[in-house]
């Protein structure tokens, strides 16, 4: 009937807060970890050690998906056509807690560090052997890699899979310390891609 309320269950709605971000390892921070450092759960300034880094997300961003329309003149009018374009997708930000050894905020800073280092200011792998003669998509595997974001359902079932393609930070949020604040620090770091992909599990 049109005047009647239909009831729906509260499992057939979507949670803000069900998702997990899973962040693989491109190959130049592999580099930069032995096994020394696996086993012994080392970290220095020169050192990345994948294996014990940890982030607590609480924030993260599906973007916008767009593919415009054009104005295609007509018999004095104008009818609206696709373009069958994408523009370029818009940058995520990814708000995170900072563990207690700093290891998820050094480990992006980490990775930032090697797109411009800090002392020298050119993009650095830390293998003197990428310097030269190398291909770009060999070059960009150094650096960038594959995003994945998970939806769950009211389960904590996978239901949902974002993936960004090509992944890389671009910016460290900052950090503020507060003697009256005695809560948990958060940052935020954001990251470009290159294509997403949506996968219903």
């Amino acid at each position: 009937m049109a005047n009647e309320k239909v009831k729906q269950s509260l499992l057939n709605k979507a949670r803000l807060d069900k998702f997990i971000l899973v962040l693989t390892i491109p190959e130049g921070l592999k580099t930069k970890a032995t096994n020394a450092d696996r086993r012994t759960h080392h970290k220095s300034n020169s050192k990345a050690n994948p294996d014990s880094i940890q982030f607590s997300i609480y924030g993260a961003i599906v973007p916008e998906v767009q593919i415009p329309s054009y104005n295609l003149p007509y018999a004095g009018q104008n009818l609206k056509v696709s373009t069958h374009a994408r523009p370029a997708y818009s940058d995520v930000t990814v708000k995170f807690t900072v563990d207690n050894q700093f290891n998820n905020y050094w480990y992006v800073w980490n990775w930032l560090n090697m797109l411009n280092d800090e002392r020298t200011s050119y993009y650095n792998v830390g293998d003197p052997t990428l310097t030269g003669g190398t291909l770009p998509d060999e070059l960009m595997r150094d650096y960038q890699t594959d995003f994945t974001m998970y939806g769950l359902n009211e389960f904590n079932k996978n239901t949902v899979q974002f993936t960004y393609t090509k992944a890389f930070p671009v910016t460290l949020g900052q950090i503020s310390y507060d003697h009256r604040d005695p809560g948990e620090m958060e940052c935020q770091f954001t990251f470009s891609f290159s294509q997403m992909l949506v996968n219903l599990l």
